[in-house]
């Protein structure tokens, strides 16, 4: 009995055996048409795949549909929402490292950062030292514009193997870390901001890679931390917030003309408010040459400049009690503004004067 109870086993194993050699043998000869068939017509090889997994219970057809779209993504985005909508279909237990890698990829280029974010996160619990997954998963976090969450993912990002960062890696970290940044000094936490920014401009600038928007942020953290502060303090802050501006000014002509303003008019002029010192002076000439070498002086620069010119024709006409170097820039600002008052007067003045000696 117990012989023949053996031998009915090994029938029913050798025919469970047949039957699955047969159904692989079925699903090979489905793949060998369907993957030259994605190349000229995707949606009929996406057909015929579902169709087999009716008829095959527990086909993992959607696998092979992202496979065959990822196959077929001659621009490298172009199916990208598809193989992301495939893998949908899938519980991630059932995918292969590689599997949950382009699941990933494929969420953040098609946009998906939400879906991208909670299934990174689901992902690195597999695989912690992935570098994709920790790449899309920090960027994502980025494009949300979730900071500090990022900052730690980047860290993160900086120990997955192989450790190999990417350009637009160093550029998702500057757009994380002043958006941070920003957020601290927005709060008032003006000591955190720089803690975080300090090391990082310095590090940019040792290699080469200072950029406008972490010289901005910088500077407006001191900009906005001496707002809060009296006396010598004041003075400090302001003074740091001038050395970046004035470094960065011959560096850049992208924001040149926006960062010789920034000096004048958010330093010196906070420093200087009565115009008493004459300290701005070195500030409003490398402005005047900054916008001089525009092509076109548009309304707003020649604002600017008549505000400068006015700084240092009253510093020069009632703290120096030198007429003839006031009425100079009374003439400057004559130029863009015809009728201003204080510089007529000023020019008057100097002649009079002139006229008597």
């Amino acid at each position: 009995m117990i012989q023949r109870l053996l031998l009915i086993g090994c029938l029913l194993m050798a025919l469970v055996v047949g039957v699955e050699a047969q159904t692989q043998r079925q699903v090979d000869s489905l793949l060998n048409i369907c993957r030259p068939l994605a190349q000229t017509d995707i949606k009929t090889a996406e057909a015929k795949l579902l169709t087999f997994k009716q008829q095959y219970f527990g086909f993992p057809a959607e696998l092979y549909i992202a496979q065959l779209y990822d196959a077929a993504d001659r621009k490298g985005t172009e199916y990208r929402a598809e193989v992301a909508h495939a893998y949908d279909q899938m519980s991630m237990s059932l995918m292969s490292r590689g599997d949950m890698e382009l699941y990933i990829l494929s969420l953040f280029y098609s946009g998906r950062n939400d879906a991208c974010v909670a299934k990174a996160r689901e992902a690195l619990t597999y695989y912690p030292q992935s570098l994709p997954l920790n790449r899309f998963f920090f960027r994502s976090l980025v494009s949300q514009g979730r900071y500090r969450e990022s900052l730690t993912a980047y860290e993160n990002l900086t120990h997955a193997q192989p450790a190999v960062l990417e350009h637009s890696d160093s550029v998702h970290y500057s757009v994380a870390l002043t958006g941070w940044v920003r957020y601290l000094y927005q709060q008032g936490k003006f000591e955190e901001a720089a803690q975080w920014m300090e090391p990082f401009a310095q590090q940019r600038r040792q290699h080469g890679q200072m950029t406008d928007d972490v010289t901005m942020q910088l500077a407006n953290i001191y900009i906005e931390w001496a707002k809060k502060l009296e006396g010598a303090e004041k003075e400090q802050m302001l003074l740091k917030a001038d050395a970046i501006l004035a470094q960065r000014i011959p560096e850049t002509t992208m924001n040149d003309d926006l960062f010789a303003y920034m000096r004048v008019q958010m330093v010196q002029f906070q420093l200087d408010p009565e115009a008493s010192k004459g300290t701005a002076l070195p500030a409003i000439l490398q402005m005047e040459e900054v916008f001089k070498k525009k092509a076109d002086l548009d309304e707003r620069h020649k604002e600017r400049l008549v505000t400068g010119y006015r700084y240092l024709m009253s510093y020069y006409f009632i703290e120096k009690e030198d007429y003839a170097l006031a009425a100079q820039y009374a003439d400057k600002i004559l130029l863009y503004e015809p009728n201003n008052d204080g510089a007529l007067q000023v020019r008057d003045l100097y002649r009079k004067v002139k006229n008597k000696g």
